[in-house]
């Protein structure tokens, strides 16, 4: 009985204290926010490798930041000393089409892969947005080392020579749904060189996917391929190496001017992520905004950590880093999402909520929300 009362007494106390506001009545952990961020093993990466491997700068600078947990795995997000989100980074070595997969079955809050992959999956009814520019252009087209070609315009000469003597030219890309399959398309047609992805079949190119980026080095070195489009660092990881030579960067792929300061990487966001973890989300955007404008300030921030995050050499990614053009203006990437859909619609990949439609401001609503990033430009510039 006496103990009985006295949980009752403690009980009565705690009630006090909490309607006299001595203790708070939310959950601290209720307000912070889980967000599985899904990223990619490339250069055009740095921003989230940057932030992960300099939170000194962002915390002394601007009071966002990441404090490490598990390195290159789990952090703590910070904004104003107060915990907003537990951020765990995915890695995703298959490609962008892979991280929108995850996104779509709700593993994923947070991808930061190509427009294409993203336009595609929102296409077939993946409820995400792009939400944010991360980068332009950093891909680049790559030969084996003995082809006798020194640039763009050498090798397809050379293909055309090896049609006529009924040899087909083997190029290899990522994924059928990645940027680097939409230019190298685009690029073969505007030359007049047919392809096909059938072995079968009768062409002047036979275009593989290599299912990533992983395999192109091997492909290359064992004359399976003669060429690739990649993204960085791995044209400059193949022309170090000997194995290739990168002979036009993707700013300059054909059609002429089509692909000058094209969007590559973007933040692409669930619909979940934006409506029920706002604040945790906008956070973790401030501090990829912030990222890249310390990389343009100083490339060497990107040199640095991507080298680490990869396990690339620094010479490499000294190589790397200049080719790619870190970005935090939506101009261009609002200009070339309906550019993308009806390139990737003649090339018969939209088939959904996108197919057939030729209004920019129709397509652009399916494909954005800027909200966020438009409220972090005002706070940041």
């Amino acid at each position: 009985m006496l103990i009985i009362k006295r949980f009752a007494i403690i009980a009565s106390l705690l009630l006090a204290l909490l309607f006299a506001g001595c203790i708070d009545s939310t959950s601290s952990d209720a307000e912070v926010a889980d967000l599985k961020v899904a990223y990619l093993p490339s250069d055009h990466d740095a921003p989230l490798f940057v932030a992960a491997e300099y939170p000194e700068l962002f915390q002394n600078g601007y009071g966002v930041y990441l404090k490490e947990v598990e390195n290159k795995d789990t952090y703590e997000l910070y904004e104003n000393d107060k915990l907003v989100a537990n951020v765990e980074f995915i890695k995703v070595i298959e490609g962008g089409a892979k991280i929108m997969t995850l996104m779509a079955q709700g593993q994923v809050d947070v991808g930061l892969n190509g427009v294409p992959p993203a336009v595609f999956s929102i296409d077939q009814g993946t409820a995400a947005k792009i939400v944010s520019p991360a980068q332009s252009e950093g891909s680049a087209i790559v030969i084996k080392s003995d082809i006798a070609a020194e640039n763009w315009e050498e090798f397809v000469v050379y293909i055309k020579e090896q049609a006529e003597s009924g040899v087909q030219v083997k190029i290899g890309h990522p994924l059928p749904t990645s940027i680097q399959y939409v230019m190298i398309k685009s690029a073969l047609d505007a030359e007049g060189i047919t392809y096909t992805e059938n072995p079968n079949e009768d062409a002047m190119v036979q275009l593989i996917n290599c299912k990533g980026q992983g395999t192109m080095p091997q492909l290359l070195s064992t004359n399976e391929l003669d060429a690739v489009i990649a993204w960085e660092p791995t044209p400059e990881q193949l022309t170090l190496s000997g194995i290739g030579k990168s002979v036009i960067y993707s700013g300059d792929i054909p059609p002429e001017g089509m692909w000058e300061n094209h969007p590559c990487c973007v933040f692409v966001a669930s619909n979940n992520a934006l409506e029920n973890k706002r604040e945790g989300l906008k956070s973790f955007l401030k501090l990829m905004a912030l990222s890249n404008n310390e990389i343009m300030a100083n490339p060497e921030f990107a040199v640095n950590a991507s080298s680490e995050w990869l396990g690339t050499d620094l010479e490499v990614e000294e190589l790397s880093i200049p080719n790619i053009k870190f970005t935090n203006e939506i101009g261009s990437l609002e200009a070339i999402g309906p550019a993308f859909v009806n390139v990737m619609d003649e090339q018969g990949a939209m088939t959904g909520q996108l197919a057939g439609l030729e209004d920019i401001e129709e397509i652009n609503s399916i494909l954005y929300d800027f909200t966020l990033y438009n409220e972090i430009m005002d706070e940041i510039q």
